[in-house]
């Protein structure tokens, strides 16, 4: 297998321009690439696009590379002007911005602002995550310390705006441009555990800022719009792509007590056999669970061998004569969601789509707790 090529996050390209402004203004070298430490102790070497200098102050731009990372900043201009003052100068005051000792970091135009609980950054400040604020302190600290001089840091990426719209970033609380991440520094290709981090943020988002002890789990659009169709709110509705048991247990963690699992049947009739990652990759029986639990409702044999030698799970819907299976799967899905979570007082109920939007099937007590939450909704 090929390996994949690793990339830099936006976070180190903003600690690199940091360095290459700071050595063009005190040693007056411009550097055509800037190597710095990464937060787990690897170097990084990134090439420097641009520097321009001024009588106190200086611009430098790193190119973001992303690797083999399909990362929508890929490409883009991350540009830091630094600006110098003596110690015994104030910095400014600006609300959105991160004070430290003698260094102030604070996000321009084209990096967003956190407007919601949950997230990395406080409500109100620049979305300059953590990681890549201790990699500009830690940068900048290193080349000052000798020096009597304070650094006034401003983060802008010029086509910051128009690709946040490519992201999450609303829906997470982010608002008008894209975040400044990076846990260490350095990009690796998109991990599960990159992608199960991202699922958990909008979840820990969901609790801080809507409140309540229900969440509705939809395994992809038509759970969703059936969701929204009744009266959710889209921020109330997290498509959990493939990893139910991590996102049960995350529920579970942030004290959510009332979990809806809305969508397709190819994936709750894993769910249903106690699998709970539903990527194929990982286990893909689901005409061996459809057909064993029609079997066991007394569906025709003919029938069942059909099922067993389909194609698909939709294909697999049509030799079934005896609906109340896809009940059965429903509640075999729920309870196995109950069981997972281990904890008797979280309910889970679960309702099952066909491609087409029609409603296949539901578990026990699907309507008695979707119209309970429902109610909360509306008030």
């Amino acid at each position: 297998m090929k390996k994949l090529k690793s990339g830099y996050t936006t976070g180190a390209c903003a600690a690199v321009c940091v360095k290459a402004a700071l050595l063009s203004l005190l040693e007056n070298y411009e550097a055509e690439e800037i190597e710095i430490d990464s937060l787990n102790g690897k170097k990084i070497t990134v090439p420097i696009k641009k520097i321009k200098k001024r009588k106190n102050s200086a611009t430098a731009v790193v190119e973001k590379y992303s690797g083999d990372d399909p990362d929508v900043t890929n490409g883009i201009d991350i540009c830091v002007k630094v600006k110098l003052l003596e110690k015994d100068k104030n910095f400014p005051e600006i609300k959105r911005g991160y004070y430290f000792n003698n260094i102030l970091i604070y996000g321009g135009y084209g990096v967003g602002i956190s407007t919601k609980k949950g997230l990395q950054c406080p409500v109100g400040k620049s979305a300059v995550n953590p990681g890549p604020l201790k990699m500009i302190e830690n940068t900048a600290k290193e080349i000052l310390d000798e020096r009597n001089l304070k650094a006034e840091i401003l983060i802008y990426i010029p086509q910051g705006r128009e690709k946040a719209k490519k992201t999450f970033n609303e829906k997470f609380g982010v608002t008008g441009g894209l975040s400044v991440l990076g846990s260490t520094g350095i990009l690796n290709p998109m991990s599960e555990e990159a992608l199960k981090e991202s699922l958990y943020t909008e979840l820990k988002v969901l609790k801080e800022n809507k409140g309540g002890d229900f969440v509705i789990f939809s395994f992809g659009n038509h759970g969703k719009k059936y969701c929204e169709e009744h009266g959710f709110s889209p921020e109330r509705i997290i498509v959990m792509s493939n990893y139910v048991g991590f996102m049960l247990e995350s529920a579970a963690e942030l004290g959510f007590k009332k979990i809806i699992l809305v969508g397709h049947i190819g994936k709750a009739v894993k769910i249903a056999g106690g699998i709970y990652n539903t990527h194929s990759r990982t286990a893909d029986c689901r005409m061996e669970i459809m057909g064993a639990n029609a079997f066991l409702i007394g569906e025709k044999s003919e029938n069942i061998m059909k099922i067993l030698k389909a194609n698909t799970v939709e294909e697999a819907c049509e030799y079934v004569e005896k609906q109340e299976l896809f009940s059965l799967i429903a509640e075999k899905a729920a309870a196995k969601c109950r069981e997972y979570v281990r904890d008797e007082n979280i309910y889970c109920e679960v309702m099952l789509f066909s491609f087409s939007g029609k409603e296949l099937g539901h578990s026990r007590n699907f309507y008695e707790l979707l119209n309970e939450v429902s109610s909360v909704e509306e008030n």
